[in-house]
């Protein structure tokens, strides 16, 4: 999984912080992110505090849990970032991040979210589901 050079969504769910994750792929020089989080306000701040050239940084008050909200995503992403990279999920148990480079070439950007938002979702929240031994999916965190 390449962050360098990667567009990435980071989506906060209830309980999770998304900043520390936010710094890390900043840090491994991602070529921009786009954080949604459900309270509004938290991630227009984060963003202002971490946009820079060459990784510009968009912050929205978003809930993953609504499909309209994971299409705006997908749009906000394509319209000013690019092409998303990479989907990560922050919740209150831990993170998920996804590469959509590991899912198949016919899907389209809302059904490639979808799916790993429904893994992410399912191994951060609740913790007593097993987690899945997907390939396409790796828990990782990005040094």
């Amino acid at each position: 999984m390449r962050v360098a050079g990667a567009v990435v969504v980071i989506a906060v769910l209830d309980g999770g912080s998304g900043a520390d994750l936010a710094r890390r792929f900043t840090a491994a020089n991602a070529a921009g992110l786009l954080i949604a989080d459900p309270r509004p306000g938290v991630a227009e701040d984060l963003a202002v505090e971490l946009d820079r050239p060459g990784c510009p940084v968009v912050g929205v008050c978003g809930d993953v849990h609504r499909p309209s909200d994971i299409a705006a995503l997908v749009a906000t992403a394509a319209k000013h970032l690019g092409p998303i990279g990479l989907f990560a999920v922050a919740g209150p148990d831990g993170e998920r991040i996804v590469s959509l480079a590991d899912l198949p070439d016919h899907l389209d950007p809302l059904a490639e979210l979808l799916a790993p938002v429904g893994e992410a979702i399912s191994e951060v929240v609740p913790p007593q589901r097993q987690a899945s031994d997907s390939p396409s999916a790796a828990r990782t965190a990005v040094r």
